[in-house]
C-alpha cells in the first residue's frame, strides 16, 4: 500500500474594498434638489464583484444620501459574503467616514443618522478587520459614476 500525500486546498476569505458615493441633481436655480441617487462598488482585490446604483425618492441632502449608500453597500457585504477577512471602506464624505469609524471620536447627530451608523456597524460586525478612509473624488470615481447613473432619466 502506497501512501501519497494529499493536496489540501484552503480557500481564504476575501478581503473587500467598499467605495460609496451619492449624487444630488438640482433644478435650474441650483438650489432646489430634484433627484437623489446612490452608488457603490465592492471589490475583491482589483476586481469589482458588486456594483449598484439606484435612485432615492426621499432624501434630505447629499450627506444623508452618503450614509444611505454606505448602509446599502454594507448590507450587501453582510448578505452576500459568508466569511470576509477584511473590509476597507472608502468614501469622499469625510463626515460619514469619521462618524461610522468606531475609532473616531465623532458622534452621530440625529436619530436617522444614529440608526444608519448602527446598521452599518452591525452589518460589518462579524468582519475581523474593518478600516475607514476618506479619499479624494478621483480615487472614488467609479462609485461617483454609479451614483450619477442612478438618477431617473
Amino acid at each position: 500500500m502506497s501512501l501519497r500525500p494529499q493536496t489540501v486546498v484552503v480557500t481564504l476569505p476575501p478581503s473587500l474594498t467598499v467605495a460609496f458615493d451619492a449624487s444630488v441633481l438640482y433644478a435650474a436655480d441650483n438650489a432646489t434638489p430634484v433627484s437623489g441617487a446612490i452608488g457603490f462598488v465592492i471589490r475583491e482585490g482589483r476586481e469589482p464583484v458588486v456594483e449598484r446604483s439606484r435612485a432615492v425618492d426621499a432624501f434630505v441632502g447629499n450627506v444623508a444620501l452618503e450614509y444611505r449608500a454606505l448602509q446599502a453597500a454594507s448590507r450587501v457585504v453582510a448578505d452576500r459574503f459568508d466569511r470576509v477577512a477584511s473590509v476597507h471602506v472608502r468614501g469622499d464624505a469625510d463626515v460619514v467616514i469619521q462618524t461610522v469609524d468606531p475609532d473616531h471620536p465623532a458622534t452621530p447627530s440625529g436619530a436617522v443618522v444614529r440608526r444608519r451608523v448602527t446598521a452599518i456597524r452591525d452589518h460589518l460586525a462579524d468582519v475581523p478587520t474593518v478600516t475607514y478612509r476618506a479619499v479624494d473624488g478621483g480615487r472614488n470615481s467609479r462609485a461617483h459614476r454609479l451614483a450619477r447613473g442612478g438618477h431617473p432619466e
